[in-house]
């Protein structure tokens, strides 16, 4: 594994919110963290390349200034992509005050935010471990940084606000994610015109309705070739595919790779 880093060990394992590790990750095609009911709460700020979160059955794509939060408690299963492996910085976080603390500032239930300028405070990061005052120093001033992290994520959603309708379309979109959905099914969600939902869904995603609903396919594509051992067939099936040769050409065109060969490089 590819990493810099620098490890604390907690004096007695009870520290109410103590910094366990604190880090940066470089490019490694092979990166893949997979803890089944974890003891730790982890932050990464990606600065560049691609990498997916699985997270409750969903897999999510996280992309150049991405910032994922998984807490304590719950499976963490997340992995660099093979052809643009990502570089991220990391805090890993025990003790119960990470629960309360991102309770009180409204992010519970929350795990993927936009950077949102907050790279220069993850780069103080590695600023801290690097250099050379004392491990105590160090675990405060990087307890420090957690809380300006989750304080500044807590103002940027308040202050980021889609409308209902665009929610409601991104929210159908995400439910029906294993077909292809028109911009007439979607019209009649929230009872505009084809022309509105489409400009609508772009301006505040900043992404189509069909470019969004495709990213999704592959992304689930990648999961499945990754982590199960279901064919190419039946994988095209379930995304809404008949002809297998369409969906592996499509595959080839978005990801790189045919779905075979992106197979193998994950095993």
């Amino acid at each position: 594994m590819n990493e810099y880093l620098k490890s604390f060990a907690d004096p007695d394992k009870k520290m109410p919110f103590y910094i366990t590790l604190a880090g940066i990750t470089y490019p490694d095609p092979s990166y893949h963290i997979t803890r089944t009911h974890a003891d730790i709460s982890v932050i990464e700020y990606v600065t560049d390349g691609d990498g997916y979160v699985i997270l409750d059955g969903e897999t999510h794509h996280v992309c150049r200034d991405m910032i994922y939060f998984l807490p304590q408690g719950k499976r963490h299963n997340y992995y660099s992509d093979s052809e643009n492996p990502f570089t991220k910085i990391f805090l890993n976080i025990s003790g119960d005050f990470c629960k309360h603390l991102v309770l009180a500032y409204g992010l519970s239930g929350k795990n993927f935010f936009d950077g949102n300028g907050l790279k220069p405070a993850f780069e103080r990061i590695i600023s801290v471990i690097c250099s050379d005052i004392s491990d105590s120093d160090m675990q405060a001033a990087l307890q420090g940084i957690f809380v300006e992290i989750i304080s500044r994520l807590s103002v940027a959603m308040r202050e980021t606000k889609h409308s209902d309708e665009a929610l409601k379309l991104k929210s159908y979109l995400d439910s029906n994610h294993e077909r292809l959905v028109s911009t007439k099914e979607l019209s009649k969600i929230i009872f505009r015109s084809q022309d509105y939902c489409q400009k609508l869904f772009s301006r505040e995603f900043d992404i189509t309705p069909y470019a969004y609903q495709l990213e999704r396919k592959m992304q689930t594509a990648k999961s499945l070739l990754a982590d199960t051992q279901m064919s190419v067939g039946e994988i095209a099936e379930k995304l809404g595919y008949s002809d297998i040769h369409y969906f592996s050409n499509l595959f080839y065109k978005k990801c790189g790779c045919r779905p075979l060969s992106y197979r193998k490089s994950r095993r």
